[in-house]
């Protein structure tokens, strides 16, 4: 009778082991994916035809925005798809896009993160169409002054985008500037 409970005790201890080597290399698995293939990954369920990823910006490790240019009905929309992380990968959280404008030398496009990414507050991004702008230049109602992270993607064509943490950026004040500081564009959202 103690010898049975001795070999039921080794074997549950293999059990165990045993399950705890597969839940650590999943984890490990998991941690040790390319990130950007994951993202491109969970980012083409949305099913766009004709789409092409712009640029990847990673927030903290576990959060993603994938912006992004797109055609439909010959009609061009840039726009952004917001992605989290979980113990099962990257999933598509939400997205959003606009027109491509037709007559502005300085898209612009805001999206609220409080929603998806908590720690976030706001995003605003757009197209840059006028090659005379080098800067774009953020001012909010509250006088506090940002330069957005311009991009350069497929061969020439450029964006900007600002993440703020904190910031309200309705009611702002874009302006595309050139390398000597002129006004090309202003928007006051």
């Amino acid at each position: 009778m103690l010898k049975g409970r001795g070999v039921l005790r080794r074997n549950s201890k293999n059990i165990f082991s045993i399950f705890f080597i597969l839940v650590a290399s999943y984890f490990i698995t998991i941690a040790l994916k390319d990130d950007v293939k994951e993202i491109e990954k969970a980012f083409s369920s949305m099913n766009q035809p004709l789409t092409t990823i712009a640029h990847i910006k990673v927030l903290d490790n576990n959060k993603a925005i994938v912006f992004y240019k797109t055609q439909f009905a010959n009609i061009e929309y840039f726009g952004n798809a917001r992605l989290k992380k979980n113990i099962f990968g990257w999933k598509l959280v939400s997205s959003s896009s606009g027109q491509s404008p037709n007559d502005s030398k300085l898209g612009w496009h805001f999206s609220n993160l409080e929603f998806d990414f908590p720690k976030y507050t706001d995003l605003l991004s757009g197209e840059i169409l006028d090659s005379e702008i080098t800067d774009v230049v953020i001012v909010t109602k509250n006088n506090k002054e940002y330069h957005a992270e311009i991009i350069e993607y497929n061969s020439g064509e450029r964006f900007w985008y600002l993440v703020t943490d904190g910031e309200d950026l309705l009611g702002s004040t874009v302006s595309g500037l050139t390398s000597d500081g002129k006004v090309v564009e202003q928007i006051t959202m």
